[in-house]
């Protein structure tokens, strides 16, 4: 790609400042019928005060190394998207743990959190932080990507749903970033797949642990989602989602990925021009 239309590339990452709100009776079952997969999202959430200054620290200082001014441009856009995504987020954690009886524990986890990320940003390697910033943007795409193409925003419910769609629009947006950086500073195919491995299980672990800690504090929750027409729905959702997400996935472990190539859903041009009309200010 030519440094022309790379710029190109980085000015399609305008930066949104987003204005979300939530109240103390927002539905944190926001996806319809589905408590469990609504309380993995919730969880995921928790951690990205965290994860994501996480990110912005191991790339900016990535960027001191890096002599391209068009990838140094898209790597502090990409810092710029992240810093906004854990802002509007947090937002949604602090009603979260002010609401939800396990508040007191989700706050603890969200301390032993923070305290694991800012020990990898003061001891681990720059190689090291960035494959995790590489495993982790190429999972949240192929992701992102899966929810748009499944059709998941149909059933979810606002404000929850707009925070989400609004996020995944822009993993997609700047899904090149984490990739072209570690690349740029020596990374090679076998460190980077092996430590994404690792990576992406260590952070689903997570996930499922905020998720178990509000389950856990509900025990009656799960209950009065078991219906027949309830779990039928569920298991053909999660059946749709695979077989889209999954291959999408298994792409991104081959010595041939490249974010630059892969397919974007329809819904994306769309949600883009959405948020850009939505946000408080674009730049």
């Amino acid at each position: 790609m030519n440094a022309y239309n790379k710029m190109r590339t980085a000015h399609k990452m305008p930066i949104r400042n987003m204005d979300f709100v939530f109240s103390d009776d927002v539905n944190l079952v926001f996806i319809d019928d589905d408590p469990e997969t609504s309380y993995l999202f919730v969880g995921a959430w928790m951690m990205l005060p965290y994860l994501e200054p996480f990110l912005i620290r191991t790339v900016r200082k990535a960027m001191m190394q890096i002599d391209d001014p068009v990838l140094k441009e898209e790597a502090s856009r990409f810092c710029s998207q992240e810093a906004q995504h854990y802002q509007q987020h947090k937002r949604l954690n602090d009603v979260v743990k002010r609401i939800h009886p396990a508040g007191k524990q989700l706050g603890e986890l969200e301390q032993e959190v923070e305290a694991l990320f800012r020990d990898w940003s003061d001891n681990k390697s720059l190689r090291f932080c960035l494959a995790y910033g590489e495993g982790f943007e190429s999972m949240t795409c192929a992701a992102a990507r899966a929810q748009m193409e499944t059709g998941m925003f149909d059933y979810m419910s606002e404000p929850i749903r707009g925070l989400m769609y609004w996020h995944i629009m822009e993993e997609v947006e700047h899904r090149c970033v984490a990739h072209d950086v570690y690349h740029t500073l020596g990374g090679h195919y076998i460190h980077r797949m092996r430590l994404a491995l690792f990576f992406q299980k260590h952070y689903l672990g997570l996930c499922k642990r905020f998720q178990q800690t509000m389950l856990d504090a509900e025990p009656d929750l799960v209950g009065r989602y078991q219906s027949p027409e309830m779990q039928k729905k569920r298991a053909e959702r999660l059946r749709r989602y695979n077989r889209v997400f999954l291959p999408k996935l298994l792409a991104t472990y081959m010595p041939w990925y490249s974010p630059a190539r892969v397919a974007l859903p329809a819904e994306y041009e769309e949600a883009r021009k959405t948020y850009s009309d939505l946000a408080v200010s674009v730049r």
